[in-house]
Parts: C-alpha cells; sequence; structure tokens
C-alpha cells in the first residue's frame, strides 16, 4: 500500500528533476518536529516560474496523478494560489500552495532545511518556527483545536527560535492565537 510518504518521495524526484524549488509543510511537516497523528495527505510550499508551467504539467501524467489543466496552472501561479494533485493509485491528496511575494514567505523559504526522513529520502521542510507560525494563522482561520494541539507539540520536543517566532507572531498580529499555547 502506497502512503503519504511514498507519494512525497515521488513528488520530491520529480521536482528534483525538473528543479521545482519546494518544501514540506503541514501535518507532515508538524510530526517531523512533533508528534506522528494520521494524515492522508501532503502539503507543499511550490515555487513556479511562469516559464516553468508546461514543464510541470508533463511532470505528474494522469495515469498518476490528476493534475488540474494547464489554464488553471496558469491562473495559480499568476495569483500564487493553491491547487491539488491527486495520486492515482492512493487517492492521497498533495495541496500544492504557490510561494507568495511577501516578506514572511520570502524568509520562510529562504530557512528551509533539508532533512532525512527515511534512510534514502531527504526532503527540504520548513523550519519549526515556520510550521508553527502557518500553524497559528490557520487556527486563526479556521478555529480547529488540531493546529493548536500540532503547535504544542512541536514546542514540546524540538528548540525553537523564540526572538525569529516572536517577531513573526507580531508582524503578522497572531498574538492572540500564540496566548491559546
Amino acid at each position: 500500500m502506497v502512503g503519504p510518504l511514498e507519494v512525497l518521495k515521488d513528488i520530491v524526484d520529480r521536482f528534483e528533476t525538473a528543479k521545482v524549488d519546494y518544501f514540506l509543510v503541514g501535518s507532515l511537516a508538524a510530526m517531523y518536529y512533533g508528534r506522528p497523528r494520521f494524515t492522508n495527505d501532503v502539503d507543499l510550499v511550490v515555487h513556479i516560474n511562469p516559464t516553468q508551467i508546461n514543464e510541470f504539467e508533463k511532470l505528474f501524467h494522469i495515469d498518476d496523478y490528476y493534475c488540474p489543466p494547464l489554464e488553471v496552472l496558469k491562473d495559480e501561479v499568476l495569483r500564487q494560489g493553491t491547487f491539488n494533485l491527486i495520486h492515482q493509485t492512493s487517492e492521497i491528496k498533495i495541496n500544492i500552495v504557490l510561494r507568495k511575494k511577501t516578506p514572511f514567505s520570502t524568509s520562510e523559504f529562504s530557512r528551509r532545511n533539508l532533512v532525512k526522513l527515511a534512510p534514502d529520502f531527504e526532503v527540504y521542510i520548513a523550519t519549526p518556527e515556520d510550521v508553527i507560525i502557518k500553524k497559528l494563522d490557520f487556527y486563526r482561520e479556521g478555529g480547529s483545536e488540531k493546529y493548536l494541539v500540532d503547535v504544542r507539540e512541536i514546542l514540546a520536543g524540538t528548540e525553537v527560535d523564540k526572538i525569529y517566532l516572536n517577531k513573526w507572531i507580531m508582524q503578522l498580529g497572531l498574538l492572540r492565537e500564540w496566548e491559546k499555547i
């Protein structure tokens, strides 16, 4: 049976072949720094240049992945939005969040780390601080307690740069959410 880690490895191999910059975020990133929990999706922040859109669509052939039509990819890249890939065999959803042109996004992308997830698999991943900041932001948007649980688990298991964390919590207006931790 194919799981999220196998799908992630396949996607990373395809991204590296095409020189598409990315990093892992979401539940898998939170689990890396915190504790395991169930997830059946993969979340990636990806930087796709408009010149890479045609190549991107070719990376994910319909036999392996559902990939949105070229027009959708172009629109999402231009508006720095999101789209999903779906692994055909396992039906695992891959949430592709396109890199924004904001100070936080620039910082987040520049701080990504290359880590070993398995003996033969390295992946770029958001720092624990950046995962925490995004989880707080998702909590603000949707109110799901699971985001706060993820933050608590990361803090319990990982050293964080408190100066960096506090800077972005203040700049992004996340103090109320942070106080719930």
